[in-house]
């Protein structure tokens, strides 16, 4: 005799929902949904040779139905993509011209987080440069470490932690040229030209090349550098927002750069 719907309809639910729970089903249908689409835009960069995130950025730039959408929120102050877009040129530019930063080389970053902290990481990877996050709060040897061992041509400091590169330091870092990030070379950056660095600057990339470097805690000894390649960038962007089922209209709360 058939079964009444009321009755197999909950059924059907607490079977489906057994299956699950001994399978995880749910959850690698989760993964695959954020996985997947990471994969194919990973392979679909390579092919085209625009691994670096900083052609996401440009893409959301010009296109007409994201380029005036908020991109940071920061304190009291909204930035669209397009305007984050023309300040990553504006220090790329800066970087270029004033310090004569090339492409692979490594800028160590010693700032607190700030919206421009953001424009930096993109004004590197516009000149196919990489940035060097460094733990603001360290001090003394452990940051001389940090910032040699990333084989850094340049250290961009915010002035808030300026006291940590005392003679020292600088005594130790030997001939790298450092620059506190103040308002005075903020207007600097704003002075320079937006202009798009060739894609020559960021051709040859590949997706398990640097996009970033971070380092280990050095809870144990002093901190380790790990490389967090372009394609690491790209599946953790993924699968975050495929796993949190984030929408364009939603507000994400996070330290990470966007890839």
């Amino acid at each position: 005799m058939p079964t009444p719907l009321a009755l197999s309809l909950p059924a059907a639910a607490a079977g489906l929902a057994y299956i699950n729970a001994k399978t995880g089903l749910w959850y690698d249908r989760v993964m695959l949904s954020g996985t997947l689409p990471a994969i194919f835009r990973i392979i679909n960069r390579d092919r085209k040779d625009r691994c670096s995130t900083f052609y996401t950025l440009e893409n959301a730039a010009k296109n007409k139905s994201t380029s005036n959408r908020p991109f940071i929120l920061f304190q009291d102050r909204s930035w669209t993509y397009a305007e984050v877009y023309e300040m990553a040129l504006r220090y790329g530019n800066w970087f270029k011209d004033r310090f004569g930063v090339k492409p692979k080389d490594i800028v160590a970053v010693d700032l607190q987080n700030s919206d421009h902290f953001i424009f930096i990481c993109f004004g590197l990877w516009s000149i196919g440069a990489k940035p060097a996050y460094i733990n603001y709060n360290l001090t003394g040897q452990p940051l001389v470490h940090c910032v040699n061992t990333a084989n850094s041509v340049l250290m961009l400091v915010d002035p808030e932690v300026a006291v940590n590169i005392d003679d020292d330091v600088r005594e130790k870092l030997g001939d790298l040229q450092i620059e506190f990030l103040t308002e005075e070379v903020k207007a600097d950056v704003l002075a320079t030209k937006p202009v798009r660095p060739s894609d020559s600057l960021r051709s040859g990339e590949i997706s398990k090349d640097i996009a970033i470097l971070i380092y280990t805690s050095g809870t144990t000894g002093l901190p380790k550098a790990a490389i967090v390649s372009w394609k690491k960038m790209t599946l953790a962007g993924s699968f975050v927002g495929g796993f949190l089922g984030t929408k364009q209209s939603d507000v994400f709360y996070t330290a990470c750069v966007p890839s």
